[in-house]
């Protein structure tokens, strides 16, 4: 394991990990989990899963990256700054302003047929990032990536994300998680 991978390691544990309280997730309450906005807002956590995103994608031949809501953001920004490609993210809220004609779940500059990939921060049962995926699909960009930061082993979460791949077709998608609930607890 690289030295940014066992700091991040260290930083998720020691500060994302929340051990009690109550969390909702699309799959119920959740009494432990995995704050991300504590590693995503810090310049050290930006830094470092910034890089570890880099090092993901600076071999693929893509235009841009993104992925879900902002806890991820500027995660994604980091990467894409690296690797001078653009970013976009899927909203929670279709977009109300501007053209009545041309309603955005997107925000981005990406076209139909760019190459992308899609980073989401802690997947549970993997719905937010299935919606981010179906919002790309259906706008017509090609997703050769899908990343994953933690996965939180709550749901189904990384077998829900497998299984949309598959059904879809997306055969030359790799999905990758950068560390398991396990991994960063033991």
């Amino acid at each position: 394991m690289g030295d940014n991978k066992k700091a991040l390691r260290r930083l998720i544990a020691e500060r994302a990990y929340q051990a009690e309280g109550h969390f909702r997730t699309p799959s119920g309450i959740l009494t432990d989990h995995f704050d991300f906005f504590k590693i995503s807002l810090k310049h050290q956590g930006i830094r470092l899963a910034g890089e570890l995103v880099y090092n993901e994608i600076k071999e693929l031949q893509i235009c841009a990256l993104g992925g879900p809501g902002h806890p991820i953001a500027s995660i994604i920004c980091r990467a894409a700054f690296l690797k001078e490609i653009g970013v976009f993210y899927i909203r929670d809220s279709m977009r109300k302003d501007g053209n009545i004609m041309d309603p955005k779940w997107i925000e981005s500059r990406i076209k139909a047929g760019d190459r992308v990939a899609l980073v989401g921060d802690v997947v549970a049962t993997g719905s937010q990032l299935i919606r981010a995926l179906e919002e790309v699909i259906q706008f017509g960009a090609y997703i050769v990536k899908i990343i994953i930061i933690i996965d939180s082993e709550a749901g189904d979460g990384m077998a829900n994300i497998l299984n949309f791949v598959k059904l879809n077709q997306m055969d030359n998608c790799q999905v990758t998680a950068l560390f398991t609930r396990h991994e960063l607890l033991r």
